[in-house]
């Protein structure tokens, strides 16, 4: 049986001072991911996993079972200290990849076992973005939409493609991956391994993080 692992992920910026930037982004990871899947090296999944550079890795792994579909038995483990998630499809890894957790400091991604309870292909937070113009341009970036709006302008949430709610106001979502915790307390996946996650889990599918 043949594993493979997806080499080179390119780094997804979703942090930027105009809105068509942010979709030229997401088009451009895409598209440079499309193309790493062409660079495919052989290997089972504990010789990926005991790489000395594994938690620092940007590199995805994907097995055998990522070709099943079974959201009723299907569960993500989100590990923080790794800054890393797994993929099981009927208790097989199936897909592991790089995230974003949230920063020390207040935003923390909380630990536990939950459940997605909504999943969005097009979302946009409710409460942190910028503040747009009537052109749509960004006057004042990292805003929240509690705070009062300069003049001539209206909050805009910051898009979070791939949507996957399961604790409260957290998902996972298409975002920018860093190999240390940054988000206000979502899991950032890349486009690529999100939009996997996407078809392979449903509302009710479990989600742990530890």
């Amino acid at each position: 049986m043949k594993t493979y692992l997806t080499v080179g992920l390119a780094a997804f910026l979703i942090a930027c001072s105009h809105e068509d930037t942010v979709e030229d982004a997401y088009r451009r990871g895409a598209e440079l991911e499309a193309a790493s899947r062409h660079k495919k090296v052989a290997r089972t999944f504990e010789e990926f996993a005991a790489s000395p550079t594994y938690s620092q890795s940007r590199d995805m792994w994907r097995g055998a079972a990522l070709q099943q579909y079974n959201p009723r038995r299907s569960r993500v483990v989100i590990l923080l200290r790794e800054q890393r998630g797994r993929l099981y499809i009927n208790d097989q890894i199936a897909m592991d990849f790089p995230v974003c957790s949230g920063r020390v400091g207040g935003h923390e991604t909380p630990r536990g076992s939950f459940r997605i309870s909504e999943k969005k292909r097009e979302h946009r937070s409710s409460r942190y973005g910028s503040f747009v113009n009537a052109s749509n341009v960004i006057v004042k970036g990292d805003a929240k939409s509690w705070q009062k709006a300069p003049k001539g302008t209206h909050f805009k949430g910051t898009l979070m493609p791939y949507w996957m709610r399961f604790n409260g106001g957290i998902g996972m979502h298409v975002g920018s991956v860093y190999r240390s915790g940054a988000s206000h307390g979502c899991v950032r996946v890349p486009p690529e391994a999100c939009s996997i996650l996407f078809d392979k889990l449903a509302v009710g599918s479990t989600v742990i993080v530890k």
